[in-house]
């Protein structure tokens, strides 16, 4: 009980810190919707995604390779190493990118974004990936508190740059102060939110750089062959997860009829909503980031295997809540949109419980990380990316949007049963499929009764909602009040 308190605690200290960052950050979607067109904010959402997919495959998955090595290797020569290369990588992308500008333009730009928009999104990835092996060496240090102030400070620097640019530049104009054109284009506004980002990455990355290429180690070419070895599989797992949560708003724009909606006010109002599933993803980050030093650590002991199946157990549990509360007062949530963003809310369900999905995927998939097996990783995701693309270019042009978040949600569902099964043959955990299956389904339910509930008065309609909302913690403490006695004691 102590090693999952242990794990808790962690998970709440890097919660707080990707919690409050991520919501902050997140608060910059309806700042957005309220200084740019849908237009604008689709190509937000379109640039961001390529950002994501960039980002794991420049990090090579040396951050997990990192945690499997530093009980081998000295950390300090991992530290010097690993950030080496990766520094080396994103430089030469860099180059890469401003050379082959106008081209990658022409593909992915379209009519609405412009080659500069990919050179600073070239330079957002690049500190992003050379930070990475320092902030993966603050968590392995377990110095969480540095770890999460740095990350609010970013984000602060971030939203404050957008404040900057987006709302006092166009004051200081309509007040008369002509020389902030020195600085600030009003015509070309969604440049500044790619600027906000590449200042605040910039500034944080000056406290991360110097401890990796100030500490006395030799370069080791027979070391980082010895990483690259266990961590390509893991940055092609990555980089199939990446796809999988960023195709949808990458060929979006591409697969809409024009006829229907301009693809990109589409993607705006997709990218809007897909935001509300912001506390699923929240949550399921904040355990990523302490679950996998915590499992490596744990190891391969017997005594563990029980613990990752209650674990599993408590996850989806606490999903569930976020899932069932995001719904049960989405019109609650809906105050952050503004009214023509409303139809999108049809996608909401789906993505969250395609998120739901994907934290119960990343915590079996212990099972080949542990049995150094991650090239079935690799298969699996690799899986997934097709079916997901496939999903969307089938069902995008039909349905629109709402195809995005149904290939999502299958997508998820599939290679999470694949690697249950393939999980019991090499790494066996009894885990509790009743209990979870019956948390999942009555979820489900609680959502679908509480929308039969509709009054016109508030008073009413929200006693309702808090009723079902109420209703539902009784059924969780009547199923686990054995198991919630046992924590609290």
């Amino acid at each position: 009980m102590s090693k999952l308190k242990k794990l808790a605690g962690d998970t709440v200290i890097y919660g707080l810190s990707t919690i409050l960052g991520r919501l902050i950050n997140w608060l910059l979607m309806p700042f957005y919707i309220r200084t740019l067109d849908k237009v604008e904010f689709g190509g937000v959402v379109n640039i961001y995604s390529y950002i994501a997919v960039i980002l794991v495959i420049l990090t090579l998955g040396f951050e997990t390779g990192y945690f499997r090595f530093v009980k081998e290797h000295r950390r300090q020569v991992l530290l010097k190493n690993l950030g080496t290369v990766i520094t080396s990588l994103s430089l030469l992308f860099v180059v890469l990118v401003y050379m082959f500008k106008s081209p990658i333009t022409d593909v992915l730009g379209d009519e609405y974004l412009r080659a500069d928009y990919f050179l600073i999104a070239a330079a957002i990835v690049a500190l992003d990936a050379i930070t990475s092996i320092p902030f993966a060496d603050l968590r392995i240090q377990n110095r969480t508190i540095r770890y999460a102030s740095l990350k609010f400070i970013s984000v602060i620097l971030n939203v404050g740059f957008n404040v900057f640019f987006l709302v006092i530049c166009p004051y200081l104009l309509k007040e008369g102060y002509d020389i902030i054109e020195v600085i600030f284009d009003p015509k070309n506004k969604l440049y500044y939110v790619f600027v906000s980002n590449l200042l605040s990455s910039l500034i944080i990355s000056f406290f991360l750089i110097p401890t990796m290429f100030f500490v006395k180690a030799s370069f080791d070419l027979k070391l980082i062959k010895k990483v690259l070895k266990y961590s390509l599989p893991i940055m092609v797992v990555g980089l199939f997860g990446m796809l999988i949560q960023n195709s949808d708003k990458i060929l979006m724009v591409h697969l809409i009829d024009t006829d229907f909606m301009d693809p990109m006010e589409a993607l705006g109002i997709y990218g809007a909503n897909y935001k509300i599933g912001i506390l699923m993803a929240l949550f399921i980050q904040s355990y990523r980031l302490a679950f996998e030093p915590f499992f490596f650590k744990e190891g391969k002991e017997k005594a563990s295997k029980d613990l990752y199946a209650r674990i599993l157990k408590y996850f989806v549990i606490f999903g569930c809540i976020i899932y069932v509360g995001v719904l049960v007062f989405i019109d609650v949530v809906n105050i952050l949109l503004l009214p023509e963003y409303y139809e999108g809310n049809v996608i909401i369900p789906f993505i969250l419980m395609g998120q739901l999905f994907f934290g119960i995927y990343y915590s079996l998939s212990l099972w080949y990380k542990l049995t150094d097996r991650t090239n079935y990783g690799a298969l699996i995701s690799g899986l997934g990316a097709i079916l997901v693309i496939i999903g969307n270019v089938v069902l995008v042009p039909i349905i629109g949007y709402l195809g995005a978040a149904i290939s999502s949600l299958c997508c998820f569902f599939i290679m999470t049963l694949i690697s249950y099964i393939l999980g019991q043959k090499y790494y066996p955990i009894d885990y509790p499929l009743t209990r979870i299956i019956i948390h999942i389904v009555a979820a489900i339910l609680i959502v679908y009764v509480s929308n039969l509930f509709r009054s016109d008065s508030l008073l009413f309609h929200y006693a309702i909602k808090g009723t079902i909302f109420v209703s539902y913690f009784a059924f969780l403490y009547i199923i686990e009040r054995k198991e919630f006695i046992k924590i609290l004691s």
